[in-house]
């Protein structure tokens, strides 16, 4: 098999060919260890979406154990999350890899010129992708071989990517998101995945128009940035480009409708966790998509709404959102406690909440560890958001819950353009929420910290605010 990485000079197409293993892959994989008797002996980093992180898949996929987890900050992650071989570019900072983790350089050198095939039970575990901690500390989730490749099914037939697809890979590798939708659903069927190492909308659009692509998933985010640099170009998505899929974070209404007036290519947005080997919702790619939802349960998932006790909820009731199928989590690793409160008897409760439809469409309206409860009334800190994202000055907005004494206040942390004064946002909120929803205060912010696929660190932000009142103000206390 070769891996090759699209490159131009002197404005002609070329392939350089990069690498080509001797043989089987997986042999070098194994040398670690994988899972003995239930216990994990050996981990594999996913870094990011270059064709290093496609070789270590193909080899694990047979003997290892992948753990997912974004290193790109520092080496205490390494360190934390116990990766045993970990590959970092020549050209990156020294001191990535701790003590006794396994160059991934060093062994290709020794590859096996034998193919053996696969011998492992589909109930194995293959993955364990740690969760992206914006609520909470992260847990690592196990995903079987089985996991993947229902999930494959499942999303197949709605989908439908062949061989004459062309996918662009510009999300991670350690996320689920990446490696499940874009990597191994486009190695499963067949489609040719390009490369996008590493992320800036130029890129990604030069990506996209130079070589046919027909699909790309990305998160909002990328959509957003690609829209301005449309508008800003004047120009359009190539005609091959036949669906763009979000997910990863919620997609604003407006992009979704913007992107179609000036792309002229249809936005859809899906939904899905760590938790469920990525996609479980979808909106339809032909036929009714409905504003604000987040689609149809795929073909062999099962979803519901369920009030605090479990019930099952009619049409219309919000509740947390409750999936089923064979797509959903072995477990959290070494986290039987927190394994046996989310799923129930085959359902994993997903933390989310939201309601469906008589048609039997999703909407997603809020986390609910995530949810507000000030005087008495719950208060969804999706709808301040989305209040504030609606008031042009505003660029990023997240809103958390402080207590001040007995009382609980609303903090919103805003980017917004320079000048932007917190009585006009107070001035917008105060138009379109109730009163006991409008924020007390305004936090303004050059950035938001996300994750990498663009959810804003709340813990961050709290931790961060919290720091500077015990300077300024003696301190507060915020909702845990």
């Amino acid at each position: 098999m070769k891996w090759r990485i699209f490159s131009r000079k002197k404005g002609k197409k070329r392939w350089r060919l990069i690498f080509r293993p001797r043989g089987d892959v997986s042999d070098i994989m194994a040398l670690p260890g994988a899972v003995v008797e239930g216990r994990v002996a050996g981990r594999y980093l996913l870094s990011s979406t270059g064709f290093q992180s496609t070789l270590i898949i193909q080899g694990v996929a047979k003997k290892g154990v992948l753990a997912g987890v974004d290193v790109s900050v520092d080496r205490e992650a390494v360190e934390k999350y116990q990766i045993d071989i970990a590959y970092q570019p020549r050209s990156g900072r020294a001191g990535l890899r701790p003590a006794g983790t396994i160059s991934f350089e060093d062994m290709v050198l020794d590859a096996s010129d034998r193919f053996e095939p696969p011998t492992n039970d589909p109930e194995d575990l293959a993955c364990i992708i740690y969760t992206s901690g914006t609520t909470g500390p992260p847990k690592g989730v196990m995903l079987s071989r089985k996991n993947f490749l229902k999930v494959q099914e499942f999303t197949q037939k709605v989908i439908k990517l062949g061989k004459g697809d062309q996918i662009v890979g510009v999300l991670p590798f350690f996320h689920v998101f990446g490696l499940s939708n874009v990597l191994i659903g486009g190695l499963v069927h067949g489609a040719t995945i390009l490369l996008v190492p590493q992320y800036n909308p130029t890129t990604l659009l030069k990506t996209i128009t130079e070589n046919n692509t027909s699909f790309l998933m990305a998160i909002p985010t990328m959509f957003l940035h690609l829209l301005r640099l449309l508008r800003r170009r004047g120009s359009r998505l190539p005609h091959t480009m036949r669906l763009c899929v979000s997910g990863g974070a919620p997609l604003p209404q407006e992009i979704i409708e913007q992107f179609k007036e000036k792309s002229g290519i249809r936005l859809i947005e899906g939904y899905g966790l760590t938790e469920t080997t990525s996609s479980c919702c979808l909106n339809p790619p032909e036929g009714i998509s409905k504003p604000g939802s987040i689609g149809l349960p795929l073909p062999g998932i099962e979803m519901k709404v369920c009030d605090e006790e479990g019930n099952e909820l009619p049409p219309g009731k919000v509740g947390e959102i409750a999936v089923k199928g064979e797509s959903v989590m072995m477990g959290y690793y070494n986290l039987p406690q927190e394994t046996k409160e989310s799923i129930k008897d085959g359902w994993l409760f997903t933390g989310d909440l939201g309601y469906c439809d008589d048609e039997g469409y999703f909407f997603l309206t809020d986390r609910k560890k995530e949810i507000i409860i000030k005087g008495g009334f719950n208060i969804s800190p999706r709808e301040v958001e989305e209040v504030l994202l609606s008031y042009p000055p505003i660029k990023e907005a997240a809103v958390l819950a402080r207590k001040r004494g007995e009382r609980e206040e609303i903090v919103a942390f805003v980017v917004a353009e320079k000048g932007t004064e917190e009585k006009e946002i107070i001035n917008h909120c105060q138009r379109y929420l109730a009163s006991f929803k409008v924020p007390d205060a305004i936090q303004f912010r050059d950035v938001l910290p996300k994750t990498i696929t663009g959810k804003v660190m709340k813990t961050q932000l709290k931790d961060g605010y919290k720091d500077r009142r015990k300077i300024e103000r003696g301190g507060s206390d915020w909702k845990d």
